[in-house]
This record gives C-alpha cells, structure tokens and sequence, in this order.
C-alpha cells in the first residue's frame, strides 16, 4: 500500500528532529508498505523568510498532484501539538479530507499537549485536524490524559516511539571513574533547559572533574558554546548534528545523558542513549516520567530548576556505586519496551483497519 507521511528534512544535516528520525526508521523497517515522503516543517539553518514563504505555499498547492500521481492510499501526518505545527498540518489535513484520503494523526509532544491553549482559533483548528483524522496516536498514557483535559478529545491510542535497540546495544561501563563523561544531544534551545544546565555545570565544575559534549543545533548554539567553553574550557567540546556512527560512537563513549526540558514528546536521545546504557537524568515531563523511574533507570529532576540538577548531577558523581544498576536498568527497559519490532506490528494493524474502512 502506498503511505504518505509528513515530516521535516530526512537529510539529519538540516534538521535535528526527533520526528525526522522517527520518520526514517518507519519507511527503513516497514518492509509492508511503500512510503513517500512529505516534506513540512522548516530547516534548522537560516532562509530567507519569503523564500521559505513561497516554498510552502508550493508544497500546500502541488499536495493533491503528489497524492494523485502516487496513488496515496492513507495519509500518515506527524504533527508537534504547538502554533506552528498546527497551522503546517491544518492545510495537508483538509486536502486529505477533501480527496478522502484517510489520516493516521500522530502527535510528538508539542507545548500545547502539556498547557493547553486559551487561543480559540488554535483550539478550533486542533478539534477540526483531530475529528478529520481516522486514528490518532499519542507516545504515552500521559499525553493521552493531557489531550481529554485540554482538548476533550478521548479516542487517541498509545504506541511509544521506538529503536533498533541492536545498533546502541553495549556492555556499558564507566571507562574513567575520576572523570565521566556528560553529553547533551538534541535541539539547543531554551525549552530544553540549557540555560538550567548552564548553571547547574557552573556549580559542578567546582567540585567535579567531568567532561561534557554538546550535540546538535539550534537558536541558542553560539551562545551555549560560549557559555560552557568559558565554564570548562578543555573538557567541553561542541561535536556539531551529529549521526549515523558517528552519533552511535559519542553515545557509547558517554556515561550520563542530561535532558532537563521543559516539556516533551518521547525524545528518540533518551531511548537511544538509555539502549547503550548511558544512565539518564532528566525531567519528569510528558511521556519521559513513563520511560523513567527515579532511582531505578535514571534519575528525574525539577523542570526549570537548575539547583535541582546540580544536586542530582552531584548525587551520582558521590554515588557511582548506584552507577552499574541504573545503567544495567536503563538497558533493559528500551529492550523491553521500546524496540522497532514491536512498533511495527502494531503501527501495521493500525493501517490495516483503516484500509478496510
């Protein structure tokens, strides 16, 4: 069956997006359907706003030629519950509805799963995107609460984000006890609480010897690179988007993965880094307080509280003696539960029931 499903860049140069990536290992290990891909969502590299402008304009108006010419059976649309994320996809959602292409709606985080929105237009427009989608899919148990009190929408279904837990699987141990390694991979911005982290390195750097690695792009990466070489000096180093092997090298190498977001979806950097045993310490918000159990696979932190994440990132530096259990935890939890295997199957009877509608 011919899929088509929407995402920004696949090319990961361009874009660090966790729906991106989702994305990828979908149309590589669904070997049952052909997918075409949908280009939404603007590159992380600056563009000339009217350019950008015209090019989307472009994409929304050639939509029904491209779903004609490949003969697109369903329509898989990978939506951020935020503004802009919601205006993007309004426009594929009614060419859908209008050329009765059915919709698998599925929503990766997003600031209006976790607040809401009092814009009544937003509100409007979420409520027409999610009655025109056949099934909506949600990462967790959490959001799904969230959607029914923000938006009173009840028929969304679970199915987490997932990974080939074989590529990151290692036989995690601590290679310096005097030294660990920090790492930090994903969108350098502010709702992922790098300005919290900045603080938080402040203080450890003057009790701790630690190295810290900076992966990824975003607004704040010029100033996040002057703030932590001025912080560490030598042992900070900025390893740029980083992927395929060399993203899986930095990944088995680090010994903690920090994340303290404000809000989020299922983050692919958490299931990855948690597959190869890199311990997590992140905060407890969306469909990360299901992956993580405090004290048990990694440890949870305060959301917007960088005090907080000193006195957690101090804990297990005092207490490396913990280290070898929340590692050997974190592993096995991904394997679990999070493997592409699984995914799969069920992403396929989700297709299958709307084919048969």
């Amino acid at each position: 069956m011919n899929i088509l499903i929407s995402s920004p860049s696949l090319d990961p140069t361009k874009n660090v997006s966790g729906i991106s990536t989702v994305t990828i290992s979908i149309i590589k290990y669904n070997k049952e359907h052909r997918y075409y891909h949908y280009l939404l969502g603007r590159p992380d590299k600056k563009t000339n706003n009217l350019l950008w402008g015209i090019m989307l304009i472009k994409q929304f108006l050639l939509f029904p030629f491209f779903i004609k010419k490949n003969k697109i059976k369903i329509a898989h649309q990978n939506l951020p519950l935020n503004a802009k994320g919601i205006l993007r996809e309004f426009v594929i959602n009614c060419w859908c509805c209008l050329l009765r292409i059915p919709i698998v709606l599925q929503i990766h985080g997003g600031s209006f799963i976790a607040d809401g929105t009092s814009n009544f237009i937003y509100k409007k427009l979420v409520q027409f995107i999610f009655q025109n989608s056949k099934q909506v899919i949600v990462l967790s148990e959490v959001e799904k609460t969230l959607l029914e009190e923000k938006f009173g929408y009840i028929k969304a279904i679970v199915l987490p984000n997932c990974i080939d837990t074989s590529i990151f699987k290692s036989d995690k141990k601590i290679q310096n006890y005097n030294k660990l390694n920090l790492l930090f991979l994903g969108r350098i911005e502010k709702n992922k609480g790098i300005y919290e982290l900045i603080e938080a390195l402040k203080k450890l750097k003057n009790e701790f010897d630690f190295s810290f690695l900076l992966c990824g792009t975003g607004p704040l990466l010029e100033h996040c690179i002057e703030a932590f070489d001025k912080i560490l000096g030598k042992n900070f180093e900025y390893k740029g988007v980083v992927f395929g092997e060399s993203k899986n090298n930095i990944i088995k190498k680090s010994d903690l993965f920090i994340l303290p977001s404000y809000f989020e979806g299922m983050p692919l950097a958490l299931l990855e880094t948690m597959a190869a045993g890199v311990v997590p310490i992140v905060t407890s918000v969306g469909s990360m307080r299901d992956i993580i159990k405090h004290g048990v696979n990694g440890l949870q932190v305060e959301a917007q509280n960088s005090n907080d994440l000193y006195v957690k990132l101090k804990y297990i530096l005092l207490n490396l003696n913990e280290y070898q259990k929340l590692s050997i935890n974190a592993q096995s939890t991904i394997k679990e539960n999070y493997d592409i295997e699984n995914y799969i199957e069920k992403l396929n009877k989700i297709y299958k029931r709307l084919e048969n509608v």
